[in-house]
């Protein structure tokens, strides 16, 4: 962003008297709450909120309890992407001052001055304090050494200094306090009388990645003065030569009943350059792949709790990280007597709004031939609630089997998602009942339908027309459903069955017009018959024309 100079006038010192405050009555003051002011360093920034900046802008420095300003500053220039404004978003409406040039470090009460709307003198005090001190700063930064899980120490080697605000000359910072910082740990070290530092560190091998670089292989180790963030310090990347590692399993096998969790448990190990295993450090993250977050405890073991999903074979897996590879290990659960359903329920609605569920119930380890009762449930949306809409009875075999169920010509009762459910007994445990797609159509409707003329001359021209609208399932809005073939039918007087008249397509308005000749007194009607996934079928009145 260029920056545009608003005015230039910064005054050193007294300025021989008092600010003047004028009369509450008097003030007519264009920003009544005043602008969020704050800090840094060795500037102060202003935002009112708007491009549109107060006449007579000025920022007063004042020694606290004090009235006499030390420096009066004009000059303020549109914050930009370089400066150092943290407020929660970036403020196209922020202005700062120049550096500061003052003549003395301390502590300064900021007050802000300018003009009301009648050009009267508007000042709001102590909006901010300017800390104006020696500024902290490290300078270099190495870490010397290439760490692996076991041998992790390196060696910590840097140098800090104090900026002095009035001139930015620097000095060593002697005996100063720095941190040493990870996303593991936090230590404080001490420079010396040179302001530098040279110490050996050794990591917790539970670095996590640093998510800012494209690589997930290195971790950000940052050295900063205490006290102070991390823009006053220097970041350096560490990359860990990485080990291969293994999860044994104390058993391959798991058993439980389904839809139950059961402990698995083993260890991880990682093999060293002298090709020794080693347990990975204590907390290393691992999970039930995709189900659940573990860490490793001493010497690498861990139990976790694993889902029995039918036989489908499971994974614990050690995560990807600055220390470590990858590492999967699987697992294959044996489900005890139970029964469930495993797969994502195949659930249609048709354009008659009939509804259709089917999926597979899978059996284990049944004593004898028996029948399971299963629901079909509905839950709409936005609810929390299942309903059940029909119980069917499915025949099991002894021992492991599976067996597809199916309902089919249910009642459409809108959007929403279905499920089977078998909820179990005591002598055979109901397993998982997983829900399907939220299954949706669009609505349709012909609000407008007419035969004209009425009544008509034999042999005469009759023309139909009509409107057909759809009701988004998205928004549940109506409006006009264009490019869609409409049937036209027709039942003569007496007649019970109808008979297909010809077709008409709507416009981009919905409209549709058919012109027919009139032979015989009957009824007409438009029918929409829907299409193969979205839209529902519909159809208009009945209008009944007599020909004379």
């Amino acid at each position: 962003m260029r920056k545009r100079t608003l005015s230039v006038l910064c005054t050193l010192g007294a300025l021989g008297g008092v600010l003047a405050v004028p009369a509450a009555a008097q003030a007519a003051d264009p920003f009544p709450s005043g602008p969020s002011v704050r800090t840094s360093e060795n500037a102060v920034f202003l935002d009112f909120g708007t491009r549109k900046l107060p006449k007579d802008l000025k920022v007063f420095l004042r020694e606290p309890g004090t009235d006499t300003p030390v420096a009066t500053i004009t000059e303020l220039d549109w914050a930009d992407e370089g400066d150092d404004v943290d407020w929660d978003e970036p403020h196209v409406t922020v202005v700062r001052t120049s550096p500061l040039r003052l003549a003395d470090l301390g502590r300064y009460a900021v007050d802000v001055e300018y003009d009301g709307t009648e050009g009267e003198t508007i000042l709001h005090k102590d909006e901010a304090v300017l800390d104006y001190r020696l500024i902290p700063l490290v300078k270099t930064f190495e870490v010397i050494g290439d760490p692996d899980l076991v041998n992790r120490t390196v060696t910590i080697k840097g140098d800090a200094t104090l900026r002095d605000p009035r001139d930015d000359s620097e000095t060593p910072m002697a005996n100063g306090r720095l941190v040493l910082e990870t996303t593991a740990a936090k230590t404080e070290l001490t420079t010396d009388a040179a302001g530098h530092v040279e110490t050996p560190y050794t990591f917790t091998g539970t670095e996590k990645e640093d998510k800012s670089t494209p690589s997930r292989d290195d971790f950000a180790v940052v050295l900063r003065p205490a006290d102070e963030d991390a823009a006053h310090g220097l970041t350096r990347q560490v990359e860990v030569d990485k080990p291969w590692v293994t999860i044994t399993l104390d058993s391959s096998t798991v058993r439980g009943a389904d839809g139950t969790d059961v402990p698995l448990s083993g260890r991880a190990t990682y093999r060293d350059h002298n090709g020794v295993s080693q347990p990975v450090p204590v907390g290393t993250l691992m999970s039930v792949y995709n189900v659940r977050k573990f860490y490793a405890g001493e010497d690498g073991r861990f139990t976790a709790q694993v889902p029995i999903y039918g036989t489908r074979q499971q994974a614990i897996a050690v995560h990807l990280t600055p220390w470590l590879p990858a590492a999967y290990a699987r697992y294959t659960p044996d489900p005890t007597t139970s029964a469930g359903f495993h797969r994502i329920p195949d659930a249609t609605v048709s354009r008659y709004k009939k509804v259709t569920v089917s999926s597979v119930l899978d059996s284990y380890d049944l004593p004898a031939k028996t029948t399971l009762k299963v629901k079909l449930q509905f839950k709409a949306t936005g609810s929390k609630t299942w309903v059940t809409k029909k119980t069917v009875d499915s025949p099991a075999a002894k021992g492991d089997s599976s067996r597809k169920v199916k309902v089919a010509d249910l009642p459409y009762p809108g959007e929403g998602v279905w499920r089977f459910q078998y909820s179990g007994t005591k002598k055979i445990p109901g397993g998982p009942a997983p829900e399907s797609y939220t299954i949706v159509r669009d609505m349709t409707a012909l609000p407008e339908f007419n035969a004209s003329p009425e009544p008509v001359k034999k042999g005469a021209s009759l023309t139909i027309a009509g409107k057909l609208n759809e009701k988004h399932w998205y928004d549940g809005q109506w409006g006009a459903f264009a490019g869609a073939r409409v049937d036209i039918y027709f039942r003569a007087k007496g007649k019970t069955t109808w008979s297909k008249a010809g077709t008409a397509v709507t416009d981009k308005n919905g409209k549709f017009k058919r012109t027919f000749k009139a032979a015989k007194d009957g009824d007409w009607q438009a029918r929409y018959d829907g299409d193969e996934s979205q839209h529902f079928y519909s159809h208009s009145r009945k209008d009944y024309v007599d020909v004379k």
